[in-house]
C-alpha cells in the first residue's frame, strides 16, 4: 500500500520527525516549507520579459515544480528556471528533503554508516555534504568574528600541535600548531592555526581574539610573558610543579579538556588537505550550539546568510571589446 503524501508539516525546526514528514510529503508542501524558512526563493523573474514566472508542475523532476514563463507572439519565449536557483541546494540532484534530513544527522553526529543506510547515499555524497556544512561553519566564523573576554572574565590559552607521530612512533608529531582560548563559564572560544609561535606572533593572535582587561591564564611558556604589559591580567601555573596553581587558583585545565575534545572528534580526520580550518570552524560552532534544535536552526541561519536564494538571473558581466594596444 502506498503511502499518504502529507499537506502539513508540524513540528520545530531541530525536530527529526519534521524532516520525516518532509520526506513523504507532496512536492508543493516541502517547497512551501522551504520558502517559509528562507531557503528558497517565494518568486522568479524571467530574464526576458521581467515579469513573474509561473510556478509549473513538473513530474519528471525531484522537487516537482520549476518556474516557467511562456509568451506567444512576436516577442514570444518559453524560459524554465529550477526552483533551486541560487539556493544551497542549486547544484545538488538529491532530494531536498533528503539534503535536509543530512543537515539534521549531520548537526547531531550521526555515524556515517548510520547516514549511508537511512538516506540511500554514497559514502562520496556524505563526505561532500559534510564539508559543505563545515565550510559554511568557517564562513560565518570569518564573518561574524568578534572577541571574547573582557574585564572581570577568565580566559584560558594554551597551544597544541595536530597531527600524527612520524612512522607511527616517537615523540615527533608532524602537522599544525593551533592556538586557543577557551572563556571560562561560557561556550566562547576562539582557535586560530599559527605558523609564528613566537611572542609577537601570539600577541598578534590575543589582541585579534581576546579583549583588553581580560584576566589570561596559561602556563609559565615565555612567549606569553609580555601579556600583563599589554592591557592583559595574566596569571600563570607550572604544570611541572601544580595542576592548579594554590597562590591565585590558576589553571588551564578547560582548554586542555577542550583540546582532548576537538582531537576525539577529528581522530582520522584532521589529515584531510586542506580541510583542518572548516574542522576547527565547524568543532567551534557546535560548542557553541548544544542542542539539536539550537545547530538546526543555527545552520539554516547560516546557509541562508551564505546561500541566499535568488529571485532571478544573475546579471553578465559585458566583457570589454580588446582595443589595438599602444606601442
Amino acid at each position: 500500500m502506498a503511502l499518504r503524501k502529507k499537506n502539513v508539516i508540524s513540528g520545530n525546526i531541530g525536530s527529526l520527525s519534521t524532516y520525516h514528514q518532509l520526506e513523504t510529503a507532496e512536492a508543493k508542501v516541502v517547497f512551501h516549507w522551504c520558502v517559509q524558512q528562507g531557503l528558497i526563493a517565494s518568486g522568479y523573474e524571467c530574464p526576458k520579459c521581467k515579469q513573474q514566472m509561473v510556478l509549473s508542475r513538473r513530474s519528471d523532476i525531484f522537487d516537482g515544480f520549476n518556474w516557467v514563463c511562456r509568451v506567444r507572439g512576436q516577442n514570444g519565449h518559453h524560459i524554465k528556471r529550477s526552483i533551486r536557483a541560487g539556493s544551497w541546494f542549486e547544484r545538488s540532484h538529491l532530494p531536498i528533503p533528503t539534503i535536509l534530513k543530512f543537515l539534521i544527522y549531520w548537526c547531531v553526529n550521526m555515524k556515517i554508516k548510520f547516514i549511508l543506510e537511512q538516506l540511500n547515499i554514497t559514502s562520496k555524497t556524505a563526505t561532500d555534504w559534510a564539508s559543505f556544512c563545515r565550510e559554511v561553519c568557517q564562513d560565518i566564523l570569518i564573518w561574524r568574528s568578534g572577541k571574547i573576554g573582557g574585564p572581570g572574565i577568565v580566559v584560558e590559552i594554551d597551544e597544541s600541535k595536530f597531527g600524527k607521530r612520524k612512522y607511527n612512533r616517537g615523540k615527533r608529531v608532524i602537522g599544525r600548531w593551533v592556538f586557543g582560548g577557551v572563556e571560562r563559564g561560557t561556550n566562547n572560544c576562539f582557535f586560530a592555526v599559527v605558523e609564528n609561535r613566537t611572542s609577537e606572533g601570539l600577541l598578534s593572535v590575543i589582541e585579534e581574539h581576546i579583549l583588553p582587561g581580560t584576566t589570561v591564564m596559561s602556563d609559565c611558556w615565555s612567549s606569553y610573558q609580555c601579556l600583563s604589559d599589554e592591557g592583559f591580567v595574566h596569571l600563570t601555573v607550572n604544570h611541572s610543579m601544580h595542576f592548579v596553581y594554590p597562590d591565585t587558583g590558576a589553571h588551564t585545565q578547560s582548554i586542555e579538556g577542550t583540546w582532548s575534545a576537538i582531537k576525539r572528534g577529528l581522530n582520522g580526520t584532521n589529515h584531510v588537505k586542506g580541510q583542518f580550518d572548516s574542522y576547527m570552524a565547524a568543532y567551534m560552532w557546535k560548542r557553541k550550539n548544544t542542542t539539536a534544535e539550537s545547530r538546526m536552526e543555527s545552520l539554516l541561519d547560516m546557509i541562508k546568510e551564505v546561500y541566499p536564494p535568488r529571485s532571478k538571473d544573475k546579471r553578465k558581466l559585458k566583457k570589454k571589446k580588446k582595443g589595438n594596444k599602444l606601442n
